[in-house]
């Protein structure tokens, strides 16, 4: 039994087990497939008290009360978030201005609702994309002059891109100068007012308005610095890849024929254009000679002679542009002519430019011009002519800026062109055409340069170039004249010719008449009429009359001087003033003297004319002077003669052996306390010119003289006789009687009192 009953419980305690087993297992998954579901469900933590787990709610700023960085609530967190916060202020700015009055409130709806619409700019200028699509790079292996001339196309439509890029970044950012100017004041404004005032809420809204504004413009440029960028990058792609195609055009597989057909039809096209200008030429003179000319049909016909002038230069510029590709197919074909001009053609190609670019300004301007203008009345007809010169002023646009294309294309077409026609030579006829290439680009670009009108005198514009052409003919007049008056005083220095006044009378003549001539050429050479030269006298005599008198009478005088022959180079000529000197030059103004003490003096023209003045070479040459001294009385004046004379043979310059000449010694006069005598002699054209060393000389030999000769030379003397009145003379005698009858005399003088003087 107990082992049955062991055996018994031995089997009761396995099933237990079994069943311990399997429900463990099942509880073991049951909680592992729970565990899996619960990780793919969101974790809830368990909930705070609410007054501990919930952040201060957000509140928007207070229109009156603005703090100093209340942008930076909107400014430092999310799109999203900042968007919420816009909605929860302009709810609060609704409220805010809920209780205005009439007036008030229509004012800061108006400007909450443009605060509004400024935010909504805002918002999608922040979330636009600032990437741009361009046209797809046209990428070959090689290239023919079409797919070139498109990679040029895109280039200059990126560069337009960029150009329009680049100017709204600078009126972008121009607004936000003049923005920082409206916050500045509106802040004062808002700081003004009083608070919670009217006044004060829709400064408020306006402060807000202006830096969302502010914020906007700044977007703005980031977003247009972002395109640029993209742009320059594209351009960029499109150039490496142009100077990709330049390295291998191929010009095989054109037909020359369709080309030759090509630009047969383009000269087609010029005379046809030339036709059309001339016939709407016509229509235009027939309106101007109506009786009664109509302004909107004149308007009508000068739009249109505009589109048909630049028409014809459209048509020109397309077939320069076709014939430089034809040009350059047969190049590469080996057909090109052997006689073909490549300087000139190259030349021609520019001019053409140039000339044509020039008057796209002009043609501009009238297509803008009558693009902006209204009709006169309000008659069908008229308007219908104004609507037709206004599409046709359009039209003329479009035209425009094909020219601006075309041109841009020749040139392109044309350097590639000249570019291998070059390298196709060898040696110095290479080196050659590429020094001729790269002068006439420079000149080209010199040219532009001194062509450029500085200012205009009344239609004749003056330009750089002109006013150096003038220069230089005024200055080829001066070496002219100057190799002229070289020659005459090469001239004059010969034996024949030696100080001839006439010579330099000449001389300054010729160099006047050359001169004036010079400036005539000049002036006219930059175009001035001289047609009205009456007006002009006219004019220069007023001139002359008020402020140019002293320098015209100085002119005339010189001229005279020169013609009357009354002063010459070389004369010694003394002037009342004292000066005296050899004459140097007798110019326009005035006249160089060389004084004795080798100061050159200027003295004006007018004052050697009109003033007396003693020129001591004008006719002889030689003069006389004379030479004061005196001697004591009663020295003997054979004596005198002979020491006078011995001193006047020892001087330098005076004449001594010419007949009817000789010196001479004179008495004139019985002076106070001397004999005055007078030494008269001739001397030569070289003393005359130094008077006062002549002189010194003489007196200093003549003292050496006189003092050998025992002659006294006397001091001035005076003798002085005083005559007294006979009333003075009783009044003495008088006075002397009385003094005898008071026993008054020299010997009863006290000590000490002087002495009468006795008489």
């Amino acid at each position: 039994m107990p082992f049955k009953h062991q055996k018994a419980r031995s089997k009761s305690y396995a099933c237990h087990f079994r069943y311990f087993l399997t429900a463990t297992l099942a509880s073991v998954f049951v909680f592992s497939w729970s565990m899996t579901a619960l990780a793919q469900l969101p974790v809830q933590l368990p909930q705070q008290p609410q007054e501990e787990s919930a952040a201060p709610k957000w509140q928007p700023p207070d229109l009156v009360e603005l703090p100093a960085e209340w942008w930076d609530e909107f400014d430092t967190i999310s799109a999203d978030v900042a968007r919420q916060r816009f909605d929860m202020f302009l709810t609060a700015v609704e409220q805010r201005i809920d209780g205005l009055d009439a007036e008030s409130l229509v004012a800061a709806q108006n400007a909450r609702g443009n605060l509004e619409n400024l935010i909504d700019l805002l918002q999608v200028a922040k979330q636009a994309d600032a990437e741009i699509e361009f046209e797809p790079v046209l990428t070959q292996e090689t290239y023919d002059l079409d797919a070139l001339l498109a990679l040029q196309s895109q280039l200059r439509d990126a560069e337009n891109e960029r150009a329009q890029l680049s100017l709204q970044i600078a009126q972008t950012e121009r607004q936000q100068e003049l923005l920082i100017q409206q916050r500045n004041n509106l802040l004062r404004q808002y700081q003004s007012t009083a608070k919670e005032s009217p006044q004060r809420i829709i400064a408020g809204l306006r402060r807000v308005a202006a830096r969302v504004e502010y914020e906007l413009s700044l977007k703005r440029v980031e977003n247009l610095e972002q395109e640029l960028e993209s742009i320059r990058d594209y351009q960029q792609r499109v150039t490496e890849q142009k100077e990709y195609a330049l390295e291998n055009l191929d010009g095989s597989g054109a037909d020359l024929e369709d080309l030759a057909a090509r630009v047969e039809a383009a000269y087609t096209r010029i005379s046809d254009t030339s036709q059309n200008v001339a016939a709407v030429q016509k229509q235009l003179l027939n309106a101007l000679s109506a009786e009664s000319v109509k302004s909107s049909l004149e308007l009508l016909r000068k739009q249109q002679l505009t589109r048909a002038s630049v028409e014809a230069s459209l048509a020109q510029l397309e077939a320069a542009l076709i014939e430089r590709q034809s040009s350059w197919y047969q190049f590469r074909a080996g057909e090109l002519e052997s006689s073909y001009d490549q300087d000139k053609a190259a030349t021609d190609a520019q001019g053409l430019i140039e000339e044509t670019l020039e008057q796209i300004d002009v043609w501009s301007a009238q297509s803008q011009s009558t693009l902006v203008s209204r009709p006169s009345d309000n008659s069908l007809n008229t308007i219908k002519n104004f609507e037709l010169a206004q599409t046709v002023a359009r039209e003329t646009l479009e035209s425009i800026e094909q020219i601006r294309a075309i041109s841009d294309d020749l040139r392109l077409i044309q350097e590639v062109l000249t570019t291998e026609l070059i390298n196709s030579r060898s040696g110095l006829s290479k080196a050659w055409a590429k020094f001729k290439l790269t002068t006439a680009s420079g000149w080209r670009a010199i040219k532009g340069a001194i062509d450029y009108e500085l200012f205009s005198i009344g239609e004749v514009p003056v330009t750089p170039g002109g006013l150096f052409k003038a220069f230089l003919i005024i200055l080829i007049a001066y070496a002219i004249s100057r190799v002229i008056r070289h020659l005459l005083d090469h001239a004059t220095g010969q034996a024949k010719f030696s100080n001839s006044p006439a010579i330099y009378t000449l001389g300054r003549l010729l160099h006047y008449i050359i001169m004036l001539i010079g400036v005539f050429a000049a002036l006219g050479s930059i175009g001035m009429d001289f047609t009205n030269f009456a007006l002009i006298a006219g004019a220069l005599s007023v001139g002359i009359g008020f402020g140019l008198q002293a320098i015209v009478n100085n002119f005339v005088s010189g001229l005279i001087l020169l013609f009357e022959g009354s002063l010459r180079i070389g004369d010694y000529i003394e002037l009342d003033s004292g000066l005296a000197g050899v004459v140097k030059e007798i110019n326009t103004r005035a006249t160089i003297v060389n004084s004795n003490d080798g100061v050159d003096v200027v003295v004006p023209n007018s004052e050697l004319v009109t003033t007396k003045l003693t020129n001591w070479t004008l006719r002889e040459n030689m003069g006389r002077l004379r030479i004061p001294f005196g001697v004591a009385y009663g020295t003997d004046k054979e004596l005198v003669k002979e020491a006078a004379l011995e001193a006047a043979n020892d001087m330098e310059f005076i004449l001594l052996h010419d007949k009817g000449r000789e010196p001479q010694v004179r008495l004139v006069n019985f002076g106070d306390s001397a004999l005055e005598f007078e030494l008269l002699a001739w001397v030569s054209r070289p003393g005359i010119r130094r008077p006062h060393r002549v002189r010194a000389s003489f007196l200093w030999a003549l003292e050496t003289k006189l003092t050998e000769a025992g002659i006294e030379i006397p001091f001035p003397q005076r003798d002085v006789h005083i005559k007294r009145k006979a009333r003075l003379l009783a009044k003495v005698k008088l006075e002397s009687e009385d003094m005898d009858d008071d026993g008054e005399s020299a010997g009863d003088a006290k000590p000490g009192e002087p002495k009468p003087a006795s008489t």
